[in-house]
């Protein structure tokens, strides 16, 4: 699911906002505080023990308030991940409608159709993702999103209505996110007891992520309205400004 096998997670010198991700380029970036992600890690690594949802939400809290700067700085290092997530929601309606659009990506919709689901997902992701930092990430989350709503089989575009692509888009928002922060766990990770630990931690952390994105999504994104791929890369701006908000009240 996650990663937290392989990475070791941003070291002292890592700016707030990873170069090529911002979403603000050219606004000043703040200097990060010394040992930023310490009170994250710890309160992690206790929850990767104990198995408390309490330490998991003081893990979440530390990560917004001083791990990314803050509701005002934390947003702001998802640029890429909301523009593919633009593009992915243009691809998603194309493929639901005429094809046109797609085809002007190399995603023609006659040659999708029929085709196994995670052939699909990588041709699209591999579309999308850019070049930089986060392909990695936007790659997996397109994938893990598409797969999640859509399940195995055969790609059928006509299942692309309005209330699917709404749910892979809440998905990718919620994988986005849910990768950065198990990569940024590092060596916490080793806190784990048992091997059955990690997935079951990366379960309930991929799940707390889902029910707030979920939530502030389905407020900015109605059913039935007119929308384009910039339009939702501005609101998954807004929904994640308003998670880390929450995440910031999170107790220490």
């Amino acid at each position: 699911m996650g990663t937290s096998s392989s990475s070791k997670g941003s070291g002292k010198d890592q700016p707030l906002v990873p170069p090529g991700t911002d979403d603000e380029p050219g606004k000043k970036v703040p200097e990060a505080v010394p040992q930023r992600f310490r009170a994250f890690r710890r309160s992690f690594g206790k929850f990767l023990r104990d198995g408390e949802r309490a330490d998991l939400r003081r893990a979440l809290g530390h990560y917004a308030r001083t791990s990314t700067g803050g509701s005002e700085v934390g947003p702001r290092r998802y640029g890429s991940v909301y523009a593919a997530g633009g593009g992915l929601y243009d691809v998603l309606s194309s493929l639901g409608g005429n094809g046109d659009g797609a085809a002007a990506r190399g995603l023609a919709k006659d040659s999708l159709a029929g085709q196994p689901l995670d052939v699909v997902c990588q041709r699209i992701a591999e579309a999308l993702a850019p070049e930089g930092a986060d392909a990695d990430r936007i790659r997996v989350s397109i994938d893990e999103a598409m797969l999640e709503v859509l399940g195995e089989g055969d790609f059928d575009p006509n299942r692309l209505d309005a209330e699917t692509i709404h749910r892979i888009i809440a998905e990718y928002l919620s994988q986005s996110v849910f990768q950065d922060i198990v990569e940024e766990v590092g060596g916490s990770w080793a806190n784990a007891p048992d091997e059955a630990r990690t997935p079951e931690a990366e379960a309930q952390l991929l799940e707390l992520i889902r029910v707030v994105v979920d939530r502030e999504l389905d407020a900015r994104m109605p059913q039935g309205a007119a929308m384009n791929g910039a339009g939702v890369s501005r609101l998954m701006r807004a929904a994640v400004d308003e998670v880390w908000r929450e995440w910031e009240a999170f107790d220490e």
